[in-house]
């Protein structure tokens, strides 16, 4: 049976509910806060693979390069083999390209990008970077994608427009045999339809997808008591984590006083509260760009 969320994602395998259990800790290793109020999820990127495959592929690049200029210098050569580390270089240099690209988003990127869950008011605050999204659809960045990758932006959605599907992609070991390796990707979708406004990537998961049952139990928990803490241990940022939307950019302080309201406004405690912040800071949007 086919996605119902238009249009699919690659490598889809399910489509999840919001049923199940609270889980166990052992899943909640990914929470980088969690209130009575709010569940705070931390994205934090691999750093290192980006510098391994830049430094890799720009080997092999002027690798290529210095073979065509040696070999063009060589009297008893054939053509084809002169044009082949030619073309070779060429592809390579293509790869290059988006690799570089990558790696410059890496630079840019904060060291987490996190998605709030506020159960008291039934809301969705991600912390996202602009090109995320091109990334994650287009294979491509052109050249004007450039200019957006140190820019970021925070979305609100409603939780019931808010859902999840996994992914999963056959590895195969150098060493033999192979494995399945899954990601949790959430699905923002219009109101009342399965119309994808986009895909945003949680986290790396396993079939069971036990922590997007943590999110559910959390957001589905009757708001007028105190969570069951039964499988759900209340934890707070660790000291290198930014503990507001203010400060999630490194090395940077952000001050615009939208972004100063919906740092409050994921963490109210009542539709009411909320409104009042939303009316106090003119909270009118559902796309805010950090500046």
């Amino acid at each position: 049976m086919p996605s119902r969320y238009k249009p699919p994602l690659p490598k889809w395998k399910s489509d999840l509910s919001k049923g199940g259990g609270p889980g166990t800790k052992h899943y909640a290793s990914y929470i980088a806060c969690a209130t009575d109020n709010y569940l705070e999820i931390y994205r934090k990127r691999k750093i290192i693979v980006p510098y391994f495959t830049l430094f890799l592929f720009g080997s092999i690049e002027i690798s290529l390069i210095w073979l065509f200029f040696y070999l063009l210098n060589q009297n008893s050569i054939d053509l084809w083999v002169i044009i082949m580390p030619f073309v070779t270089s060429i592809v390579v240099g293509l790869l290059l390209y988006v690799i570089f690209f990558t790696f410059l988003f890496y630079q840019f990127a904060p060291a987490s990008s996190p998605i709030r869950f506020n159960r008291k008011t039934g809301k969705v605050y991600l912390y996202e970077a602009v090109v995320m999204e091109r990334m994650s659809t287009k294979l491509w960045p052109p050249l004007k994608a450039f200019k957006d990758l140190n820019k970021f932006h925070i979305k609100v959605y409603d939780w019931k427009n808010f859902n999840a599907v996994l992914l999963g992609s056959t590895v195969v070991n150098p060493q033999g045999g192979s494995f399945e390796r899954y990601a949790l990707v959430g699905v923002a979708c219009e109101p009342n339809s399965y119309k994808v406004i986009e895909y945003i990537y949680i986290r790396e998961t396993d079939c069971f997808t036990m922590d997007w049952h943590w999110i559910c139990h959390f957001m589905g928990s009757d708001i007028d008591n105190p969570i069951d803490q039964e499988g759900l241990e209340y934890v707070d940022y660790h000291p290198r984590d930014a503990e507001t939307f203010m400060q999630v950019k490194p090395r940077l302080k952000i001050t615009s006083r939208q972004i100063e309201g919906l740092d409050k406004a994921s963490k109210a405690g009542s539709k009411e509260e909320l409104a009042q912040i939303e009316q106090e800071y003119e909270l009118t949007k559902t796309v805010y760009p950090v500046e």
